[in-house]
């Protein structure tokens, strides 16, 4: 659920101002807009808003955010049409889907404003603001609720009198060390063949 945001001061407003300015189509477009929704300049909220859902196009949550400018003024008909716009994004999103499930509760619309509200449990089941909702409207559903991650079967350790057979088992599977006859010996250099002296000449007969 959106919480209300604390109104900032002129400081820390022009700071904001500063860093949408620097960078429009990124995300400080978000804070400056919240800054201005806390004030109520509303028409500064909603063009701030407007230029971070052209910039962020697959983000639902810029829509969302500029239907919250339109509810503070009363305008649901612009509201509603920014959270469908969020849901045909992401038919789960919390926020947009118990926005949407109030408005059209308010509307008239029971049934549909009904699953709005379920589907916003279901995305978020733990979110106090929809569970409030639930009990407001006298919803009785309880949200279905993540199933906890099974954790790793642990391995026991052996009986302790099965210590020294395993122990037994392990040495007569280890492979021998290598002897001086087997392939992994290291076999010593043949010494060298020995050189022949060459021929001694015999001495020439006298004449």
């Amino acid at each position: 659920m959106a919480t209300e945001t604390a109104a900032p001061s002129p400081q820390d407003l022009a700071a904001l101002e500063s860093a949408f300015a620097a960078d429009p189509a990124g995300n400080a477009y978000r804070p400056l807009a919240e800054a201005y929704l806390s004030l109520e300049r509303f028409m500064e909220a909603m063009v701030v808003c407007k230029k971070g859902v052209k910039a962020n196009p697959e983000d639902p949550s810029a829509r969302v955010l500029l239907a919250r400018v339109y509810a503070a003024q009363g305008k649901d008909r612009k509201a509603k049409t920014e959270l469908e716009g969020a849901l045909e994004i992401d038919d789960a999103a919390a926020e947009a889907n118990r926005m949407l499930g109030l408005i059209l509760l308010e509307e008239g619309e029971m049934d549909v404003g009904t699953e709005r509200l379920k589907k916003a449990a279901d995305a978020a089941p733990t979110d106090s603001g929809i569970l409030a909702a639930l009990e407001k409207w006298g919803i009785d559903y309880r949200p279905v609720q993540p199933e906890p991650e099974a954790p790793e079967p642990e391995i026991p350790p052996p009986p302790a009198d099965m210590v020294p057979q395993v122990r037994e088992v392990v040495a007569e599977s280890a492979p021998a060390p290598p002897t001086n006859g087997g392939m992994g010996a290291v076999q010593a250099p043949a010494p060298p063949a020995p050189v022949a002296a060459p021929p001694v000449a015999a001495p020439a007969a006298a004449p």
